[in-house]
């Protein structure tokens, strides 16, 4: 994972709000420097799911794309063919106009990933079927790949072994219709940049561009992209794959060939917590898990230009592509032809992240340096270090992945101390 994926500008005041969010329990170093307090990342425990940045009231969190890449490389003539995720259509007005500029800037096709999502459905239908592989864990969202393979590893027998929609429509282009490259992939999603650097992907997309820097660059260009003649998909048509964006979009488009229990799951910290639980899950597992790790799904993910509190507005527009995807159900059959399913596989890597390990002494150090010494003391879980208790927290001080300076009731005991008589 790139160590800027996610990162900690100057703006940061060590407000623990990041530490309280994330999924991860030490992806997160807070640090007391001069001038203050500095929550960092630690890229190689980070997931990519954008949680810090959600919460981050001091747009203190940054994540970095490939847009700028993608737009040199498009307007010197590299033929870039581009996929792009189905969240557009609730995330730009005018997308049509969108598509039109970018081909103006030098992009070649433009391939909608809704047909690469419909592939998906198609191609865990045949698996499932084939394999009697009921309770698979899917995998279209990459934070929750990126999870299982470093926290979870023992449920990677678990997740379908399938390629996501952008890598299926990917697949589909050079495979299929002998689309020269290079790709790119525009989405609200930062993750899907481990998902195209990961090995077992096969290099096949080289850029992932997110919904917000590309808009955020066009106009820091002074290019209006409103301003352009719109332009179509130059792929098949899809079905009920363009609801793939939305929490239960995989379940709805199964639901069009089968009836069975589909468990759908998503925001953090919660489908982490589910993963953990459903390692041993065995009884009456479902046809499949449907688990996306942004609260709202891909339409308000990280590098959306839509957040979640837009429900209403997202609702609406998922409202009528859903509407229009139903009215043209792909043909499973003819995809029974011209496809192979061993075409989209996938695998992949356990990279398990082994916890600091602290044992019993260094955590009663780490309750002295705090001034803890009793259970009152230690039970007074204010949270305002980021950690929901005050053992978290002492953890976190044995790991050296926090200092003391961040508890309030370290701080009030000095200035306590301060204040009695000598």
């Amino acid at each position: 994972m790139n160590a800027d994926k996610v990162y900690t500008n100057d703006s940061c005041v060590g407000c623990n709000l990041c530490i309280l969010s994330c999924p991860c329990g030490e992806a997160n170093v807070a640090r007391q420097e001069e001038g203050g307090k500095k929550v960092y990342v630690d890229a190689s425990k980070c997931i990519a799911c954008g949680e810090c940045l959600r919460v981050c009231t001091h747009e203190a969190r940054e994540y970095s794309d490939d847009t700028g890449r993608f737009l040199d490389d498009a307007r010197a003539g590299k033929g870039i063919s581009l996929i792009v995720a189905p969240a557009l259509r609730c995330n730009v007005p005018d997308w049509p106009r969108l598509l039109g500029c970018l081909k103006s800037l030098g992009v070649n096709l433009i391939y909608d990933a809704s047909f690469g999502a419909d592939i998906c459905t198609w191609a865990h239908l045949r698996y499932i079927s084939a394999n009697s592989a009921k309770g698979l864990v899917s995998q279209p969202c990459p934070s929750i790949v990126n999870y299982i393979e470093r926290y979870v590893p023992e449920l990677l027998n678990r997740l379908a072994p399938l390629h996501s929609p952008a890598m299926c429509a990917a697949i589909y282009m050079k495979e299929y219709k002998k689309t020269p490259g290079p790709y790119a992939f525009l989405s609200p999603c930062v993750a899907k940049g481990d998902e195209f650097e990961d090995p077992n992907t096969g290099g096949l997309i080289a850029y992932n561009v997110t919904f917000k820097k590309l808009l955020a660059r066009l106009e820091e260009e002074g290019i209006d992209y409103r301003t352009y003649e719109s332009a179509a998909y130059d792929n098949p048509p899809h079905g009920l794959g363009a609801v793939y964006s939305s929490p239960g979009g995989l379940r709805a488009s199964l639901a069009q060939h089968l009836d069975e229990w589909i468990f759908t799951i998503e925001g953090q910290p919660r489908v982490s917590a589910f993963l953990h639980e459903y390692v041993n899950e065995r009884a009456g597992s479902p046809y499949l898990v449907d688990i996306l790790s942004c609260k709202g799904g891909c339409n308000s993910g990280t590098g959306a230009c839509m957040t979640e509190d837009k429900e209403y507005a997202i609702s609406r527009a998922m409202y009528d592509v859903k509407k229009d995807a139903t009215a043209s159900k792909p043909d499973f059959a003819q995809f029974d032809k011209e496809l192979r399913l061993a075409d989209f596989a996938r695998r992949y890597t356990p990279k398990k992240i082994m916890p600091i390990f602290v044992d019993r002494h260094e955590m009663e150090n780490a309750f002295t340096a705090l001034h803890k010494p009793s259970h009152e003391f230690r039970t007074t879980d204010c949270r305002a270090c980021g950690y929901a208790t005050c053992q978290e927290m002492a953890v976190a001080v044995a790991k050296g992945i926090n200092h003391v300076e961040n508890c309030m009731d370290y701080l009030l005991h000095l200035v306590k101390k301060e204040g009695e008589p000598c």
